[in-house]
């Protein structure tokens, strides 16, 4: 129960003489009185130099206070203050203010006039900002804001340069302040109880730090820079997710106290660190040099048709028996198997449905060894010779030069008395069918070899050029041609030739496929570019722990090579150890059309990931998964079950539901997102294209969003397209027709494509299974998938009147270019480019004429506008402008260069990279709020920036920006993409990218 204040004779028998008898300064201790209110008359006592109000129920203090003018010291902590009181700020001899433990929810600007301050406490408020003009507080020394709701600090602790001790910990700061890398008389740094999951690599900039204390948090790792904090006394980082130590932490001179209980910590090992500093030490200076003996390891994987027995065929290797009915497998596993012959396998099983070989080709790496399985008891020549070469297509597209050994299954199915001639008959129909597909596929490489040779000796010769099929393609661009078909010819499928028929339910031949996986696994010949190793470096083991401990799906290859630095291995051996580790299935290593590497540290919980989300069975599995869905209502479910199986769309709250396990954040379902949409399986779009009222606070809502999967769209073409693209041009119309064909589509492929090009393609579209309808730039665009007696044709297509045809190329252009880099996804897929005579397709010929798709990467020749049509024998001519590109410069390469800079931006950067572009931060949070992809927001700010700052949206511009804010890596990445010299060439590039070049983009 509050108390009446103290009358004024009580005051002064309270007082208490500071410095001594005769100072003519005093202090007053009125806490712990449970005071309602102050004393008008202690504004009277105008000596007063320290005041102690602690823990009591003040709300308010009385007026009479702003007489203290020579206060030095107050305590009001522990009071019910719901803001700073006015009489504060007239105190302005105060050098020491502690207001924590309140109920402040802002602090006042005038608080920033107290010049003297030395000393400011507020923790345990309820603040959720500072002021920026707290850099005025130019004396203070110590400033403690914990237990708050601060998501940030200003700016203005930059300066102050006077600062001892911060404290921050107990709020939600997700970011480090790298405001207090500037101040170089820090001393104590307290940010506990947060959730940062990173610090800054510039950490080292605090030489005086002493204490620093990061625990409760969710870092990851230690940058290296904290090496460079040599006063360092004290380091707390217990309760995170620290894998490993920074090499050399042992070497800090005055580290004295070291905690880091509660973390995964593998390197150093527990026992060691344990041990202490010096422990710690001796341990990471023997680590570069020990290594360990290591049972030979190799990655199979086993893929082939559903219901050929890869299933049944794990268990017998790794079981030895089946002793109950084995289910089939559903999207994949992945079951390591040590043999008795000290090899340890990691089997890859994979389904053989369809749906699900549209994206686990991603598990496809070249050093790893493939069982090719086939049920040899329903073998036919004639029916599975399409179905055998599927599959020698599949793999040789994905992993040309990857050893590939056949097993013929369900031998036990043939009648004892005629088992072993059946299954040797079988075994040669099947061999027979692999040696005519080997066959067929060389010569078709060696042909276009020899039309290029050709069309090269042609060039070289001094006669005048003859009419050839190629003729037009320039020099470079056949030569580059030609060195591809040449790669395509040397690292051909390497399949074996013998066949190896088992039984899994005998065990009939499962001895003879083992012996063959162990001798492959130590044998060099069979993967002659990677030694066969019996020893590792004892930080490569280590390295394997920190890689599948990570939360993440993926991660760069820059952050694998941090956390390699740390376990030991030296930074020259990054490349080879992430390659050994890929090479025995411990990760993957995946590169995306955007064409930046991504490493898979935990592919087993990748694939399971992937099959909350994809299913052969879409009606059976949504019934199977109901319980997830307990919270929609009937309505919410029946039009998200619609959505999925009518147009492929799915839901915001539908994938959260499938997804829950895996994406307990925001962040999680970001990573979630650019994840399917890097493996080209989903990418998202807004509901509605309205807008929502600009003057409202509006915050990125999921619900706001939807997910297309192309893998679950309709079969059958919609009937709009009918009416919207008519087979044939109508007059006056010029259609642009650029496409590939292929002898082999992959599964995923046309898929990943469709993903890849959505900004271009548009939000607001018709999909099916095997095309694309939509309007870019008031001009209908038609992406398809066709199946002809030649083979398969993806094309992407345009129509414009005939005034308007330079433009077809804007629209067209960039969907091609994005089928060539997927393309590139698929190294040993044989591909043809071309473009369709305008001509043929105005008349709707049957079989058009196609022109080279070298043309595509050849400038147009100079004076030439129509070109004979070859299906008329030069009757009738198109236009060139309709088979040969408009010329590109290097700003018109902006695409790409947009894509490296968007894939390499940090999040925490893209913010500062949009105002140094002059972007204002309305348009910044239209971006935000548009899309919900973190990966979408750079790319969109950067387009953003190029589209409304077209005239100086150049790349000098872009480096320039990047330089600004301090990512010279990224700038240099830039100029590497342009072609340009990396590293300090700035007079080169501003003339380089102000002038138009001769060369065509490529």
């Amino acid at each position: 129960m509050a108390e009446e204040p103290p009358a004024r004779g009580t005051l002064r028998s309270r007082l208490r003489e500071l410095d001594g008898a005769g100072s003519g300064r005093w202090s007053l201790d009125l806490s712990g009185q449970y005071l309602a209110t102050l004393p008008q008359e202690l504004g009277d006592i105008t000596e007063l130099g320290v005041l102690d109000v602690s823990r009591n129920r003040l709300e308010a203090f009385p007026a009479s206070t702003s007489q203290l003018s020579v206060l030095t010291d107050l305590n009001a902590a522990h009071n019910i203050l719901v803001q700073v009181p006015p009489e504060v700020h007239q105190m302005s001899m105060l050098e020491c203010l502690n207001l924590s433990c309140n109920r402040l929810t802002a602090l006042p600007d005038e608080v920033t006039q107290l010049g003297l301050l030395r000393r400011l406490v507020l923790d345990m408020n309820k603040l959720t900002a500072l002021p920026e003009g707290i850099s005025q507080l130019s004396s203070l020394e110590e400033l403690n804001v914990g237990g708050n709701n601060l998501g940030c600090l200003p700016e203005g602790i930059s300066k102050l340069t006077k600062l001892k001790r911060l404290c921050a910990d107990s709020n939600i700061l997700t970011a480090f302040p790298t405001q207090v890398l500037q101040l170089s008389g820090l001393e104590e740094l307290l940010l506990n109880h947060n959730r940062l999951c990173e610090l800054t690599d510039n950490l080292g900039q605090m030489t005086g730090l002493k204490t620093l204390r990061l625990n409760s948090n969710r870092i990851q790792t230690l940058p290296d820079s904290v090496l460079g904090l040599n006063q360092l006394e004290e380091l707390d980082v217990q309760n995170n997710q620290l894998g490993a130590l920074p090499l050399g932490i042992g070497t800090l001179p005055h580290l004295a106290t070291l905690h880091l209980s509660n973390n995964p910590i593998v390197q150093p090992p527990p026992s060691v660190c344990s041990m202490g500093i010096e422990a710690i030490r001796r341990y990471q200076d023997d680590l570069a040099s020990a290594t360990t003996a290591v049972p030979h390891r190799l990655k199979v994987v086993l893929v082939g048709p559903a219901g050929s027995g890869k299933s049944t065929l794990v268990r017998a290797l790794v079981r030895g028996s089946l002793k109950n009915d084995v289910v089939p497998t559903h999207c994949a596993d992945i079951v390591p198997w040590n043999s008795d012959d000290n090899v340890e396998f990691c089997l890859y099983d994979l389904s053989g449905r369809g749906v699900y070989q549209a994206w686990y080709s991603w598990m496809f790496t070249p050093d790893a060894l493939y069982l090719l399985t086939f049920n040899l008891y329903d073998l036919d020549p004639e029916s599975s010779q399409q179905d055998v070469e599927y599959w020698l297509n599949f793999l040789n597209a994905k992993v040309p030069g990857a050893p590939v050994c056949i097993v013929g299954t369900h031998t036990d199915e043939f009648t004892a008395a005629l088992r072993a001639k059946k299954v040797a008959r079988k075994c040669k129909d099947l061999s027979d069918i692999v040696q005519k597909w080997n066959q067929n596929n060389k010569q078709g490489i060696e042909a276009e070899c020899e039309e290029i040779q050709g069309a090269l000796a042609i060039k070289e010769s001094t006669s005048k050029e003859p009419v050839h099929p190629l003729s037009g393609v320039g020099l470079s661009a056949l030569q580059r041609r030609l060195k591809q078909l040449q790669k395509l010819k040397e690292t051909r499928l390497q399949v074996w030739e013998e066949i190896v028929p088992v039984s899994s339910t005998t065990m009939s031949g499962i001895p003879d496929l083992r012996a063959c996986l162990v001798t492959a696994a130590s044998n060099s010949t069979v993967f002659p570019s990677r030694p066969r190793m019996t020893s590792v470096p004892l930080s490569w083991l280590t390295l394997e722990k920190l890689l599948q401990q990570q939360p993440d799906f993926w991660m760069k290859r820059e952050e694998c090579g941090r956390l390699a630095v740390q376990s030991g291995v030296p930074a020259e051996q990054v490349p080879q150890v992430l390659e050994h580790l890929q090479a025995v299935g411990s990760i993957v290593m995946i590169t995306p059309h955007h064409g930046e590497e991504k490493v898979v540290p935990n592919p087993g919980r990748l694939l399971a990931f992937l099959c909350t989300l994809v299913n052969h069975d879409v009606e059976e599995w949504l019934k199977q998964e109901s319980a997830r869905f307990q919270s929609f209502s009937k309505v919410q479910y029946l039009e998200a079950r619609n959505s999925l199986l009518q147009h492929g769309v799915m839901s915001h709250s539908m994938l959260c539901a499938l997804t829950a396990k895996y994406t307990r954040t925001t962040q999680d379902q970001v990573n979630a997102l650019e994840l399917l949409r890097g493996l080209g399986l989903s990418y998202s779009v807004r509901k509605t294209p309205q807008r929502k009222d600009q003057n409202s606070n509006h915050k990125n809502s999921g619900n706001d969003w939807q997910h297309c999967f192309p893998v679950y769209c309709r079969d059958s073409t919609p009937s709009e397209v009918a009416m919207r693209w008519v087979p044939l041009p109508p007059v006056n119309t010029d259609q642009l027709e650029v496409g590939c064909h292929l002898s082999f589509c992959p599964p995923g492929l046309f898929s990943h494509l469709r993903v890849a090009a959505y900004r271009h393609l548009g939000a607001e579209r018709l999909d099916w299974q095997t095309g694309v309808l939509t309007q870019v730039a008031d001009r209908p665009l038609i992406l398809q998938k066709t199946n002809t007696k030649d083979g398969i044709h993806i094309t992407v297509a345009s129509r414009v009147c005939v005034d308007g045809t330079v433009s077809l190329w804007q629209v067209v252009l960039p969907v091609a270019d994005i089928l060539s880099q997927v393309l590139q996804c698929w190294p040993g897929l044989p591909h043809h480019l071309y473009v369709t005579c305008a001509h043929c397709l105005r008349k709707g010929v049957n079989n058009p004429h196609r022109f080279s798709g070298l043309l595509l990467l050849t400038a147009p020749p100079p004076g030439i506008t129509l070109m004979d049509c070859p299906s008329t024998h030069g009757a009738e001519t198109v236009q060139a402008q309709l088979v040969y590109p408009p010329h590109r410069d290097p700003d018109q390469k902006m695409d790409s260069v947009l894509e490296v800079v968007a894939s390499k931006l940090e999040l925490r950067d893209w913010r500062k990279l949009g105002r140094t572009f002059g972007l204002t931060d309305a348009e910044l949070d239209d971006i935000r709020y548009d899309f919900s992809d973190v990966q979408e927001q750079k790319y969109q700010l950067l387009w953003s920036w190029r589209r409304r700052r077209r005239s100086i949206a150049t790349a000098k511009r872009l480096v320039s920006a990047l330089k600004e804010i301090e990512l010279h890596d990224l700038a240099n990445a830039v100029r590497e993409t342009l072609g340009y010299k990396p590293a300090n060439q700035n007079d080169q590039l501003a003339c380089q990218s102000s002038q138009p070049t001769n060369q065509t983009a490529r």
